[in-house]
């Protein structure tokens, strides 16, 4: 049975049959439905070619690698990211390694390696995804003993951000994008940065906006409807006067999708303003920190988590939550 889950405002199908595993992407449900009953058909038909499963300990680290890929990526989400560190792990040499051969210290110097160019929580990302990996080797397919990732020392992940955009950096960037507060967004890169003042309004992560649908707006309640979020649990955002006048000057530019726009476009458009202006280190993801950093002045922190969908209340406070000290101070007159 085909597995057809949303993502991103997309369609994901997922089939593994027969020994066969095949995933594809598209924008309409109907489309994911009938993909999924032709594949499975010919999957039935024996029109693709079943690769017989070679002895265990023939398998590498890349095949275990590419079966983690077809068959367990799919169903997870924020699978494209987890997808580029797959890639990334196959052009290494790791990858070359027989699984019954692989040892923590092949591990560690790939760790060693990755740091000379890179910083602990990419490493310790990568790390994380190769582990899954030999961890579905070793629980699902039996083609590993144990997991070697889990006997090397992690490298400490870097402080935590505290970044936030200034006022000023949020006009500069909506101006390099052609904002105009009185003026129908119809260009993409006038959308990002709606997009971007509508984050800061919600907290609502990038994917989220971008998955937003006509559908999941009230706007007699003021609310979003998130079905789907990074924590695998659904939440509804608050919306406030602003975050609704944004909405309504988005209203006819698609009939389904607020944005009308993919994520990674909004990257692109993002990070090109963002240079233009000489906008030294500060990501979209900001964004998020000084929303949920306004918000805290008027919510307490239990609304602030719900609004968030933070169910760590630590990763809350000390990563999102950046208050300015001096405002602090004032309050306590």
């Amino acid at each position: 049975m085909a597995s057809i889950t949303q993502h991103n405002g997309k369609w994901r199908v997922f089939i593994r049959k027969k020994g066969v595993s095949k995933t594809a992407i598209f924008e309409r449900h109907a489309d994911a439905k009938a993909w999924a009953a032709r594949i499975e058909t010919e999957i039935l038909d024996n029109q693709h070619h079943v690769i017989q499963a070679k002895p265990a300990k023939q398998y590498t680290l890349y095949d275990i690698l590419e079966r983690y890929k077809n068959e367990i990526l799919p169903t997870k989400r924020g699978g494209r990211a987890a997808l580029n560190r797959v890639k990334f792990l196959q052009r290494h040499d790791i990858a070359n390694i027989k699984v019954n051969d692989i040892t923590p210290q092949d591990v560690a110097n790939y760790r060693d390696l990755r740091l000379k160019t890179v910083q602990g929580g990419t490493v310790n990302r990568e790390l994380a995804v190769l582990s899954s990996a030999c961890e579905n080797a070793i629980k699902e397919w039996g083609l590993m003993r144990d997991n070697p990732v889990k006997k090397i020392r992690k490298p400490p992940n870097p402080k935590e951000r505290t970044r936030r955009p200034t006022t000023k950096e949020i006009d500069d960037i909506c101006k390099a994008l052609g904002y105009d507060v009185d003026v129908k967004p119809k260009l993409i890169y006038q959308r990002v940065a709606m997009a971007f003042l509508f984050a800061i309004e919600t907290a609502m992560r990038a994917g989220e906006i971008c998955g937003l649908t006509w559908d999941n707006i009230d706007f007699s309640r003021r609310i979003a409807h998130l079905a789907i979020t990074k924590n695998g649990h659904s939440r509804d955002v608050p919306l406030s006067r602003r975050a609704i006048e944004l909405l309504k000057q988005l209203k006819d530019i698609d009939e389904n999708k607020v944005f009308a726009i993919n994520q990674a476009t909004l990257d692109v458009f993002f990070r090109r303003a963002r240079d233009k202006c000489g906008i030294v280190d500060l990501h979209f993801h900001d964004s998020r920190r000084e929303a949920l950093t306004r918000m805290s002045k008027k919510v307490p922190v239990e609304t602030l988590a719900k609004i968030s969908g933070h169910r760590d209340l630590t990763i809350l406070l000390n990563v999102y939550y950046r208050p300015d000290m001096e405002e602090i101070a004032n309050m306590l007159d």
